[in-house]
């Protein structure tokens, strides 16, 4: 697995006025960008070109990738910053397409596609971070599955009843070890239209025959070209596996704003022990 493509085109409406200039993927989860977490998990499965789908004032994402700015006099860092900052200068090469109109997901995932040279791929939206609770690396698991079986392969997680409405939600067979074939995708369902409580992370891997289906997929006026649908046509054609990694891993939405304090205030007390009794005594004190 050589290619992942990451969707970075979106306004992030919701992080208004915050987001107005600064793209909501450099917003910092702690002191390291959003982005970088996705780019560092896509790596650390063993993928070595990433595809940022970028638009208009993105170009900072790709900056933040290049080596340093000189402004910043590296040698006088501290040895654990500049560690770090070594680090980010040599963890990959990373590739930007513009896509001038937001279109949807699909249409982006498409503008990607042109240079995966018709291979298998991954997706990896930025809103959702994956954080290990354990030693189980599951985007490296997820390609491990595909090479095993050659088939898409898309990460599922378990969500409450009232919060279905807000993801993909699959159906399917299962096939044991948090495995299934998925056998039905549903867009944001309405209440009580499914039975199935599994919800689409927002990773994937794809085989080439995805891009077929983008390609001839049309988008109406006012609409979008949704990747969901391409997978619902795949499904004809092809065997789809989802994985539920759930089980290992906490997943932030943190492309809503509660999601993103979540995610923060989660790994500001795992980094730092003396923050949750900061918290604790704040909250104690003041609500």
């Amino acid at each position: 697995m050589r290619y992942a493509i990451i969707p970075a085109a979106g306004f992030a409406t919701r992080f208004l006025p915050a987001s107005k200039c600064v793209p909501k993927e450099l917003f910092p989860i702690l002191d390291k960008p959003a982005a970088q977490y996705i780019v560092e998990e896509a790596v650390s499965a063993g993928i070595n070109s990433v595809i940022f789908i970028t638009g208009m004032g993105k170009e900072s994402i790709l900056d933040h990738f290049d080596t340093i700015n000189p402004k910043f006099p590296v040698a006088k860092l501290n040895s654990d910053i500049k560690s770090r900052i070594e680090d980010l200068d040599s963890l990959v090469d990373v590739i930007s397409v513009r896509q001038k109109k937001p279109l949807g997901l699909g249409h982006a995932v498409l503008k990607g596609a042109e240079l995966v040279d018709r291979k298998s791929f991954s997706v990896l939206l930025p809103d959702m971070l994956v954080v290990p609770t354990g030693s189980v690396n599951s985007m490296l698991e997820m390609v491990k599955l595909h090479e095993r079986t050659g088939r898409s392969v898309i990460a599922l997680m378990k969500v409450p009843e009232h919060m279905k409405s807000k993801y993909g939600i699959v159906e399917g067979t299962s096939l044991g070890n948090n495995l299934l074939k998925i056998t039905k995708m549903i867009e944001k369902p309405a209440p009580g239209s499914t039975d199935s409580n599994l919800a689409v992370v927002g990773r994937y891997i794809l085989t080439p025959s995805i891009i077929e289906i983008l390609e001839k997929q049309e988008i109406k006026k006012g609409s979008e070209m949704q990747l969901t649908d391409a997978i619902v046509k795949l499904l004809d054609s092809e065997e789809v596996l989802g994985m539920v990694i759930d089980d290992d891993n906490l997943i932030f939405d943190t492309g809503s704003v509660e999601g993103f304090v979540l995610a923060n205030t989660f790994l500001a007390m795992k980094r730092f022990p003396e923050f949750r009794n900061s918290l604790k005594d704040l909250l104690e004190k003041n609500l």
